[in-house]
């Protein structure tokens, strides 16, 4: 496994909407503006309302104008589900790309110990569906480049899995597998690759 700078995928609408929801979850129910969010965070103010907008139409915020003619907006907290930002459109419909490699590494930090069933079947949701292939290729490349160790070796004539411990929890976001087959660790900002690839 081999760790390097650089190949950093744009993950900057991820920590956008994870930082609008932090500073949400700060102020609890109290009214903020949008333009105040907006040059508390350096986050632009389309930016910030888009979001917004979609957590407006999926319950998660009430917003109201307070001034039409300087298009002034407020918005207020008014269901909290917890630290993670919710992933919404502008229509407040769910964004499920990537939902379940995040789940997947949800479930790796609360198991500790697992097989790819637990993982499979931790990390499907009603929205969200984890095959076991799925959970496989993740676990393996994750094993590749440090993230995983194996507790006990998989038995094919026994039909036992392979058992993995998490050795490597850096942080909430998910480390994302990258089309090259390196892992980028959006907690870090570090890139590691298999062992013996340059």
């Amino acid at each position: 496994m081999t760790r390097r700078a650089g190949s950093k995928p744009a993950d900057v609408a991820r920590d956008n909407r994870q930082a609008v929801w932090d500073a949400l979850r700060e102020t609890g129910s109290q009214w903020r503006t949008i333009l105040g969010l907006s040059d508390q965070l350096r986050i632009a103010r389309k930016t910030v309302d888009d979001y917004l907008i979609g957590l407006a139409a999926a319950g998660y915020v009430e917003r109201r104008n307070l001034d039409d003619r300087y298009q002034t907006v407020e918005v207020r907290l008014i269901r909290d589900l917890g630290y993670h930002a919710p992933r919404v459109r502008k229509d407040g419909t769910p964004v499920t790309q990537g939902a379940g490699v995040t789940n997947m590494w949800r479930s790796m930090r609360l198991l500790g110990t697992f097989n790819i069933i637990d993982i499979s079947a931790h990390s499907t949701t009603p929205s969200v569906s984890v095959a076991l292939e799925t959970a496989q290729s993740y676990c393996s490349i994750l094993l590749a480049t440090g993230y995983l160790r194996v507790v006990t070796k998989a038995d094919p004539v026994k039909g036992r899995r392979a058992v993995y411990r998490l050795i490597r929890d850096d942080g909430p976001k998910a480390p994302m597998i990258q089309r090259v087959k390196q892992v980028y660790d959006p907690n870090t900002g570090a890139v590691y690759r298999k062992a013996g690839q340059e």
